[in-house]
């Protein structure tokens, strides 16, 4: 029997297909690595941003946290109206929205134009889950699985090239303005690639948006938000503040009666009750606390006046960003190593080792932040953890979520990470506002050892709470 050859046509088209597919996910890979420069980028030109809208260390927190709180809204969003409306829509949509936001962060005539430019970078968090769901639908098996590690590679990387990055731009440009401009200019290309190069998804998903339970979680962030950062300026006891965080509270029992009531809600609350999943899910939450809510008070310390204040260095953006290097250096190293470890010693065992050397690097910090190769040092102990555990999460909580409910567990843990991080962003804030030096508007040292502190203890609960989840397996 013969086989004739396939037209010509065909077999251009097959060989084609691989190559096709191949550049698809390196225009993806370049969005990922345009995500992680803008996350990298931003933490070391805190001060310089500070001292542009003359705004304090504690205020400062809010470029950080605001933009978390706004992704822990946005990212659920946008996932669930790609699986119906087209996840190459929804990227496009959310690039679009980012390079508003960074356009408005760099032209702010004002702090408060500022943080909401912050706001509508909240989608930015997005950009890697709907990128995901296009791999997927295009590329299965191990091609796939390789593509979407290509992803998270460029994400971490970025981070670490726009941490080093930020001085040089800033002092080549000739200031803080100009530099964050060239996040907008990144932005704007990615949004070209989403737009004439990357394709579309083919699966639809009938779905319900809970319309109810989004707004409702928006408007007690804001208020609790809101509430926190005045707290400096009108105190504890203002009718303003205490009204913003009783009515936050009292919206947030609101709204978790709802998510509990709806068949389809926008945090399945259910999921994370699981006595399989609360304890990863909280320890994830511990996590995220030391992970994004130390970033601005890091950044503010290093920058600091010594002989203004008998701590910090201050060190200009270049020199904030090669002190923080080594931490992001292990960090990507450890994120790709964890998968080696667990194999070794268990999935379990490898993230509490990375909680517990994040708790004992920040445990460090409390007392060696006198010089900048001590405050290196024990920050790259706080980065291999960081690696290890950003590494082994997502797959823990894909293995111990419920059975045909992998995709809800892990969206949860992405809302539930920007969550705290956002608002430990926001406390840390509130600290650093108000413990302050005798007859100055500057943070003590005792507000940074307070946040350090947490961010120790916050790793070792994590790391207390994913073993008990392992004795629970085992039992």
């Amino acid at each position: 029997m013969t086989v004739s050859p396939p037209p010509p046509k065909a077999a251009a088209a097959r060989s084609a297909a691989p190559a096709r597919i191949g550049a698809v996910v390196g225009f993806m890979a370049f969005v990922e690595l345009t995500s992680g420069i803008f996350q990298g980028f931003v933490p070391p030109l805190l001060p310089s941003i500070a001292t542009w809208h003359h705004v304090s260390a504690g205020d400062i927190a809010l470029v950080t946290s605001l933009q978390l709180l706004a992704a822990a809204v946005c990212v659920p969003v946008l996932t669930k109206l790609g699986d119906m409306y087209g996840h190459r829509r929804m990227l496009r949509l959310a690039l679009v929205v980012v390079v508003l936001g960074s356009l408005l962060v760099a032209w702010a005539p004002s702090y408060e134009v500022l943080l909401v430019g912050r706001l509508l970078t909240g989608p930015l968090s997005a950009w890697l889950p709907l990128e995901i769901a296009i791999t997927r639908d295009k590329v299965q098996g191990e091609p796939g699985r390789r593509a979407i590690g290509l992803l998270v590679g460029c994400l971490t990387g970025g981070v670490a090239l726009g941490s080093l990055l930020a001085g040089p731009v800033e002092d080549l440009l000739g200031g803080v303005r100009p530099a964050l401009l060239v996040l907008t200019v990144l932005a704007a290309l990615a949004l070209g690639c989403a737009v004439f190069l990357i394709p579309e998804t083919s699966t639809r998903a009938a779905r319900r948006i809970d319309v109810a339970g989004f707004v409702g979680l928006a408007v007690a962030l804001l208020l609790l938000q809101y509430g926190l950062s005045q707290t400096s300026k009108l105190g504890w006891g203002s009718s303003a503040v205490l009204g913003c965080l009783l009515g936050g509270i009292a919206v947030l029992a609101v709204w978790t009666w709802w998510e509990l009531r709806i068949e389809q809600p926008a945090v399945d609350l259910r999921v994370i009750g699981n006595r399989s999943m609360w304890p990863v899910q909280l320890a994830a939450m511990l996590f995220a606390i030391a992970l994004f809510g130390s970033q601005s008070p890091n950044s503010t310390f290093l920058a600091t006046d010594p002989d203004e204040t008998s701590y910090g260095f201050g060190l200009d953006t270049t020199g904030i960003a090669l002190i923080t290097l080594p931490s992001q250096i292990v960090s990507v190293i450890g994120a790709s190593l964890h998968s080696r470890l667990a194999a070794r010693i268990g999935l379990h065992r490898t993230i509490a080792t990375g909680a517990a050397l994040l708790a004992v690097g920040y445990g460090a910090l409390c007392v060696a932040h006198g010089h900048p190769a001590s405050f290196a040092l024990t920050t790259t102990l706080v980065g291999c953890g960081v690696g290890l555990m950003s590494g082994g999460f997502p797959s823990l909580v894909a293995e111990r979520a419920p059975d045909g409910q992998t995709g809800i567990a892990a969206g949860i843990y992405n809302t539930l990470r920007t969550l705290a991080g956002g608002i430990a962003g926001g406390l840390f804030a509130v600290v650093l506002s108000n413990v302050l030096l005798a007859g100055s508007s500057l943070p003590s040292a005792e507000a940074y050892r307070v946040v350090w502190l947490t961010c120790a203890v916050s790793g070792l609960l994590a790391a207390w709470l994913v073993l008990f989840a392992r004795r629970r397996t085992t039992e």
